[in-house]
């Protein structure tokens, strides 16, 4: 008997690999708790893995531009709970509207990273006690960020230190919950091979971003040619990168453009240490796949992701020349680099969905009982 419903403000579209949307057709997979009806929207065919759930309606959203209007209408329906709004417009006034048509109902959001200019920046890092860089966004929807986590009822964080940066910008309604990883697909290499007649290989994976520092892998290339670098994913600086490539000469970087999701973990598989350069993130789901694959990984600490553990299944750096030299350690400690990657995947077993979905699920639960 269904007792009550929630909405759930992502698609669950198929091919739809934004990683909010990954995240949430992971967890809906997993959600088992009997009486609570999840209505989840999609545009295109969805995931698989969801069209046989019991506990799941997938509400088909009407096509081309009416998608927007229809997703505004779904925010409307007599649900007990709204789970994870968007910050975009349809969004806000969908929210606006129960609001002053005295049909509110608990709003559940997500906190997975900081977004703001260089005054938050300084905020952030005050009360962080060391620096914090927020991911650039453009000034309308900054402010429909800070409505919908404003006027949120609970708001749930993937680290601690994003509940901590969250309670003094937000109030005290922050919790946190880490994100999990699908540990049957993201496994560890049983042998991986360690011997110096094989290339060390460094991968990362992120949009191609002026954020993300993708450009960095030039010069680790340059600094490390006995190496190779690869970085996986698309980005307008893409075309960029290849053509510096091409002009130096430089044979052991490369910018393949993006790939399936399903093909990553044989991407993690192949490689040795996984480097992400950027300053701001809020816990790199790809980092927690990197550790369940066996690799190292190698963070900036500026947004403290718990996914690495300095000096245990990786490192934590601060600055840039800290970056090439922990790299430089790695590639020339094979072994150490395995044993940290071994280190890694045992670390990842705690974050596996099947375990963590029970903790979203459990605290949506009290939230609206």
């Amino acid at each position: 008997m269904i007792k009550h419903r929630v909405f759930v403000a992502q698609c669950a579209d198929k091919d739809n690999n934004n990683a909010q949307v990954l995240n949430s057709k992971a967890l809906l997979n997993r959600l088992n708790i009997q009486g609570i009806e999840w209505i989840v929207p999609h545009y295109g065919d969805p995931d698989p893995e969801l069209i046989n759930r019991s506990n799941i309606r997938l509400v088909k959203y009407w096509r081309n531009r009416l998608w927007k209007w229809h997703k505004f209408l779904l925010y409307q329906s007599p649900v007990e709970a709204i789970f994870y709004p968007g910050p975009y417009l349809f969004d806000d006034l969908a929210l606006q509207l129960r609001r002053r048509t005295w049909r509110k109902v608990p709003v559940i959001a997500t906190l997975e990273g900081l977004v703001g200019g260089e005054d938050r920046d300084k905020k952030y890092s005050q009360w962080a006690g060391h620096p914090v860089y927020c991911q650039r966004i453009e000034s309308t929807l900054l402010s429909r960020v800070d409505r919908v986590l404003s006027e949120a009822d609970h708001v749930i964080a993937i680290s601690p230190f994003l509940a901590r940066m969250g309670r003094h910008r937000y109030g005290n309604k922050f919790s946190f919950i880490p994100l999990g990883v699908d540990i049957r697909k993201f496994t560890p290499v049983i042998s991986r091979r360690i011997d110096r007649v094989q290339r060390f290989r460094v991968i990362s994976v992120g949009s191609i971003q002026e954020r993300k520092r993708p450009e960095l892998f030039i010069k680790l290339a340059l600094r490390f040619p006995q190496s190779d670098f690869v970085w996986i994913g698309e980005g307008n600086g893409r075309m960029d990168l290849l053509k510096i490539k091409e002009e130096r000469r430089i044979n052991n970087v490369f910018y393949p453009g993006l790939i399936p999701h399903d093909m990553l973990p044989a991407e993690l598989h192949k490689s040795n240490l996984f480097l992400l350069p950027s300053n701001s993130e809020g816990v790199p789901k790809v980092t927690q796949e990197a550790a369940s694959c066996g690799l190292p990984v190698i963070i900036f600490g500026f947004y403290e992701a718990p996914s690495v553990v300095d000096g245990q299944n990786g490192y934590v750096v601060w600055n840039d020349e800290e970056m090439f030299a922990r790299v430089g350690e790695l590639i020339n400690s094979p072994e150490m680099a395995r044993s940290m990657g071994i280190r890694g995947a045992e670390m990842a077993k705690e974050w596996n969905w099947d375990v963590v979905a029970r903790r979203w699920e459990d605290r949506i639960r009290d939230l609206i009982t």
